[in-house]
């Protein structure tokens, strides 16, 4: 039992030892070098044991009592000073390794670490799970140190994008950084064209969403209270999107949803539960005439891609357009419901796919897409 533990534990420490870059010790490293030098060293010594034996017409492969006495002085002296070479020149390149990578590598890390708490203090609950696990931010992972400061990198750099007065990101972030995913997810999507859905694959939407009637509770309460209510508004829609996507301020009273869903989900249902919780959770509270009352939302999506067949004929900002107005007959139809984009026949020339980016009612005239409505 206790030689079998013994070779368990020597076998995860080697693992280690050839882990290279991912050493958590300066014994594991030492080990590795140690082990790099000896075997360059044996090769080394052997050629030059051969290369004398050649020259004063020794046999190389003989057993060493057989040996003349000089040709096992040979060996020995080469062997002695290989060893003492190895110890040396190991002993060597540990310490430089120690003094010019581990030690300031290991100093850096604890002040990523660090600096990583203090930039994660600066967002949100929900903001730090979305740089953690959300299918749009992904940070490769391979249990290196470079891991740390990709992910320090990742976080801190994200605060150019956050939108203090909601929590969301900003519309800099949409344009710099998710829009470049989401090209990335339309490529891909063209090796997909025609093949059925199957159970628990990714389909993506983009949701407009307004707040109703923003302007008069910025009218009648001051633009303070407004603040407040964005703020709610979205810490609501980021508590709904949770780990499936990001929220976006798009500007002024205006959301971007950018969800990844998992076929069969309903897009439709979806919106409706946007919808229905919005209006659960976002609230005017206090006394007098117009509190108390609930806060409602437009809302307009389109799939994305819309068009499978020809997923790079759309352009994300143009998906964006597309939900812009699938938003604004939201708003001419009552508000606090939704319209949706349902690809119907693709448009089969660049000139009819321009004409539908710039006008939902052409296309839906034109049998290209339909309109989805509660």
């Amino acid at each position: 039992m206790t030689l079998q533990y013994n070779i368990r534990k020597a076998r995860r420490f080697l693992s280690k030892v050839f882990g290279v870059g991912k050493w958590d010790n300066l014994s594991e490293a030492a080990t590795f070098i140690f082990i790099c030098a000896t075997l360059f060293l044996f090769v080394v010594g052997m050629f030059l044991y051969s290369f004398l034996c050649f020259i004063m017409d020794f046999k190389i492969f003989t057993s060493f009592s057989s040996m003349p006495k000089s040709q096992g002085l040979m060996l020995l002296t080469i062997t002695l000073g290989m060893l003492l070479i190895d110890f040396l020149m190991g002993t060597f390149f540990v310490w430089m390794y120690d003094k010019l990578i581990f030690s300031p590598t290991n100093q850096i890390i604890e002040d990523i670490a660090q600096k990583t708490e203090k930039a994660a203090s600066a967002f949100p609950l929900e903001m730090r799970q979305l740089v953690d696990d959300n299918p749009f931010i992904q940070v490769a992972s391979t249990g290196t140190w470079v891991d740390s400061i990709d992910r320090y990198i990742n976080l801190a750099g994200n605060e150019k994008y956050y939108d203090e007065t909601t929590g969301c990101f900003n519309r800099k972030y949409f344009s710099q950084v998710l829009a470049g995913i989401l090209k990335t997810e339309m490529l891909c999507d063209l090796k997909k064209a025609g093949e059925l859905k199957t159970y628990g694959s990714n389909e993506y939407a983009i949701f407009m969403i307004d707040i109703d009637h923003f302007k008069w509770i910025n009218d009648e309460f001051g633009h303070q209270y407004g603040d407040e209510i964005l703020a709610l508004v979205g810490k609501t829609l980021r508590k709904i999107v949770s780990g499936k996507g990001v929220v976006v301020r798009n500007g002024g009273e205006e959301f971007l949803l950018i969800v990844c869903l998992n076929y069969p989900e309903s897009v439709e249902a979806y919106a409706e539960n946007v919808r229905a919780v919005f209006e659960k959770q976002v609230r005017i509270t206090g006394q007098g005439a117009g509190k108390n009352r609930p806060v409602t939302c437009s809302i307009g999506y389109t799939p994305f891609p819309l068009i499978h067949e020809q997923p790079t004929g759309i352009s994300v900002l143009d998906h964006v357009k597309l939900a812009d107005q699938a938003m604004y007959l939201s708003k001419t139809s009552g508000r606090n419901t939704w319209r949706g984009i349902e690809s119907f026949h693709p448009p089969v020339s660049e000139g009819e796919v321009l004409k539908l980016v710039d006008s939902i009612e052409y296309g839906e005239k034109s049998r290209y897409i339909r309109i989805s409505h509660p």
